[in-house]
């Protein structure tokens, strides 16, 4: 009766311990980074445009490395359309939007209440999932505790300050692939070398600073910034730039009341009035009329702008421009096309507060209920690798230091047309200076803006109505603070 007892009893242990490993051993415990990787593992992302390819590819190799391991790549957006169309005698391809408002609210439904029940993929890509609410439910692994702990994770080998501007409340929740930063040029013709003594690549500016430097030059004859949508660009810029005074996210509060907003919306009106920036509407620029679009192009690619706003993904072209002229359209990072044949770099985009911000376009967390936790890290890490980096989607600025210096130049040669051949003397000093100066901007950047899409599109749809001049600024704040509010304290 004894053996038997202790039989049941060994037998009860070995599946307790069974049991441990299949619910996910802690990364605490000392033989978790020696646990073989293998196992199945699902990676969810909403963009099936964004990620699908990629992350496929990634699996693939990944598998190939692992053998005994399978990644379930789930996409749920549906692949845009692209129509050609002709304007003109030519033929011109057009993608229409994927961007579905409802299909996006679904898959975030979704999603929170599979983690809430303990339940859902191992790896989440944390685009336009509701961080702060993930990281409140404590859903999310934090991923500071792995790269410590992992003694083939090196820190160094990577962008540390990027990485590090994503810590908040003592942990690291998301692992960014790579990243991007916005930056402003100025026109050298409108703004004299001596009056722009504090311009440079170690800057750093927000639009009101800017724009008070710029004033006294103001005559009239010459926007300030080169925005799109006119009001409505500057609108979401100035309320990116001031955020973290609208919205705490780490107390969970809304501060809207307290003038500062409504304040800001009427100063963009009296910028628009005024001519600092484009007169056109809060919605963005209607891109499906393509002869109305060719037409604006033409009307203002002549015109001179004092300052563009610009993202890091175009930096290139201040330091090919006298190398290969082709390659210079006029295009400012999706903005008013107009001249830049004289522009020079005014510095990097800082939020309101002094810090400076970034964005990425691939960023994953790990499924604090993930039954696989290690397979999960292992292929995050993978996918921190110099190999998948360099995998052409990555268009961003790698975070894996090598693969960055590595795509510095292979962007650089394919900027300019240049396919195995060496760069000769001018071409390889234009792409020094450009590589200098990515890493100076990139050097500055020490935060992440944790937002929330729905939160965003609030202060969107809500702003419109005093913009379209139906609802008052301080009726607009208040409406805001409470709804956004009740959202926060769900």
């Amino acid at each position: 009766m004894r053996k038997n007892l202790k039989c049941f009893l060994l037998f009860a242990v070995l599946v307790l311990l069974t049991g441990c490993r299949e619910s996910g051993m802690s990364v605490t415990d000392s033989a978790f980074f020696e646990n073989e990787i293998k196992g199945e593992i699902t990676v969810s992302v909403y963009d099936s445009m964004l990620y699908k390819n990629f992350l496929e590819e990634a699996a693939r190799l990944f598998e190939e490395k692992f053998p005994g391991t399978k990644v379930k790549i789930e996409t749920f957006s549906v692949m845009p359309e692209i129509k050609t169309i002709e304007v003109d005698g030519q033929f011109i391809s057009v993608m229409e939007s994927g961007d579905d408002p409802q299909a996006r609210s679904d898959y975030i439904n979704r999603v929170n209440t599979r983690i809430m029940s303990a339940e859902g993929a191992d790896i989440y890509a944390l685009d336009i999932l509701p961080l702060i609410k993930l990281i409140n439910s404590g859903s999310l692994e934090n991923l500071d505790d792995y790269m410590t702990l992992d003694p083939d994770f090196n820190k160094s080998d990577y962008s540390q300050n990027i990485i590090e501007a994503l810590r908040f409340r003592g942990g690291i929740w998301l692992m960014p692939l790579n990243y991007s930063f916005n930056y402003y040029k100025y026109d050298s013709v409108l703004i004299p070398s001596h009056n722009a003594q504090s311009f440079g690549a170690d800057k750093a500016f927000n639009t009101e600073e800017l724009l008070k430097f710029s004033v006294p030059f103001f005559d009239g004859s010459s926007m300030l910034f080169n925005y799109t949508g006119g009001l409505g660009s500057m609108f979401r810029q100035l309320t990116s730039e001031n955020f973290r005074s609208f919205v705490n996210m780490d107390t969970g509060r809304a501060n809207f009341v307290n003038g500062g907003f409504a304040e800001l919306m009427k100063s963009i009106n009296h910028y628009s009035d005024i001519g600092y920036i484009g007169k056109e509407e809060l919605s963005r620029a209607d891109f499906s009329d393509i002869e109305d679009l060719l037409r604006r192009m033409a009307e203002t690619s002549s015109q001179r702008v004092f300052f563009k706003f610009d993202n890091s993904y175009l930096l290139i072209n201040l330091f090919i421009r006298d190398l290969a002229q082709w390659m210079n359209t006029g295009f400012s990072g999706g903005f008013v096309p107009v001249i830049e044949d004289d522009d020079k770099i005014a510095g990097i985009q800082a939020n309101a507060d002094g810090t400076v911000p970034f964005s990425y376009n691939f960023g994953f967390g790990i499924n604090s209920s993930s039954k696989n936790k290690e397979t999960a890290w292992a292929f995050i890490k993978f996918l921190l690798s110099d190999e998948i980096q360099m995998l052409p989607y990555i268009f961003f600025l790698p975070v894996n230091n090598k693969a960055r210096n590595e795509k510095h130049e292979f962007d650089f040669k394919m900027f300019l047309g240049i396919s195995e051949d060496e760069l000769d003397s001018r071409q390889l000093q234009a792409m020094e200076n450009y590589v200098s100066a990515v890493e100076s901007l990139s050097g500055q950047i020490n935060t992440y803006v944790i937002q929330d899409a729905n939160i965003n599109n609030m202060i969107m749809q809500e702003a419109q109505n005093f913009f379209y001049g139906t609802r008052s600024a301080d009726e607009t704040a208040r409406i805001l603070q409470n709804k956004i509010d009740l959202y926060l304290s769900e």
